[in-house]
């Protein structure tokens, strides 16, 4: 059986199982465990170590009882972080930033969260652990000279200068020299405060191997040489010119002229920033503003598909029942049935 969870469920049912005590936490420190079921949804066990100002680490382990669909709403609340994956699986999509994508054992992404909706999707019975590591830019990099600045990923260096924060999400493989630090920290031998000293050394090692493959793997490299925020904030432009005109978009040679780059360097810096094409982020975006549509306004199939810029209704349906497994008229009445 599949069960859904949205964001007020989740909400209610922490409530409600802290307070018939089958979920607990306990904060000691600088440390805090929380550990327990979940109501009917999953087994817990977080500890979360606040190591410095804007900088902490959590070791995280959830296996759920049935699987379930997770509909993350839109949220306000900033998260900048770095998540090694160490055991499981689970398959989610950043609406409007990144499709369908499986986080497993071997890999990590960095992130910046913010304003976006989620989907995630479990499996049950699977055991899936992490460690995460969560940064607040303006605090933690704050006596950072510019020079120190261009040496770090350009979504953390936005934030840390106030600039207008982007959406971000890019996944990398763990290195060798990261699967030993990961180790030493579960298999850390210290309590207290030597515990907190010793996880802070090894977290600080960790983002230093993340911030050298970011280097090396050259993010503002010869084919895309962002080392200003101009260029960066001109790929969001370029995003957001494509979003405004859904039904006649500009060519990819129109599109660079109206924010002042070459057509290439808009190529390959859309891929970079978002991961992938500029034209299959808008032929993405179309969808998913067609299913938001379906499911809020008493609006005809042939009448959304037009709205977001779909000319055929045989291709729009294809398209839709390729990303979602429905078709829009079969998605339409689920929806209205739902009301």
């Amino acid at each position: 059986m599949t069960k859904t969870l949205t964001d007020t469920d989740e909400q209610e049912l922490w409530a409600e199982s802290e307070q018939n005590g089958t979920l607990s936490s306990q904060s000691k420190g600088f440390e805090t465990i929380t550990l327990g079921k979940f109501s009917d949804i999953c087994n817990i066990y977080s500890c979360s170590t606040e190591l410095r100002s804007g900088l902490s680490i959590a070791v995280d382990e959830v296996e759920f009882i049935d699987d379930l669909v997770w509909m993350k709403d839109k949220s306000d609340n900033l998260r900048f972080g770095l998540s090694f994956f160490l055991s499981g699986k689970v398959t989610v999509e950043r609406h409007g930033l990144i499709d369908k994508t499986d986080e497993s054992v071997g890999k990590y992404y960095s992130e910046c969260n913010c304003n976006l909706q989620e989907t995630e999707w479990w499996k049950a019975g699977e055991k899936f652990s992490r460690i995460y590591l969560r940064i607040e830019p303006q605090q933690f990099f704050q006596s950072f000279g510019e020079v120190d600045l261009e040496q770090i990923p350009i979504y953390l260096r936005q934030a840390v200068i106030g600039d207008r924060i982007q959406p971000y999400y890019q996944q990398e493989k763990i290195t060798r020299q990261m699967q030993r630090v990961l180790r030493q920290i579960l298999q850390c031998p210290h309590q207290g405060l030597m515990k907190r000293m010793y996880l802070e050394s090894q977290v600080m090692e960790l983002m230093m191997l993340h911030f050298q493959q970011f280097q090396e793997q050259g993010k503002c490299d010869r084919h895309f040489p962002a080392r200003n925020l101009s260029d960066v904030e001109k790929i969001y432009q370029a995003k957001e010119i494509l979003l405004n005109n859904l039904e006649n978009p500009p060519s990819l040679l129109e599109l660079a002229r109206q924010v002042g780059l070459n057509d290439f360097k808009l190529k390959c810096g859309f891929r970079q920033v978002f991961g992938t094409s500029a034209f299959k982020y808008l032929h993405d975006y179309r969808l998913e503003k067609a299913r938001q549509l379906l499911g809020s306004e008493d609006m005809k199939v042939e009448e959304v598909a037009f709205r977001v810029g779909f000319d055929s209704r045989s291709y729009f349906a294809s398209a839709f029942r390729k990303k979602f497994g429905l078709n829009p008229k079969q998605y339409l009445q689920h929806c209205q049935k739902s009301r």
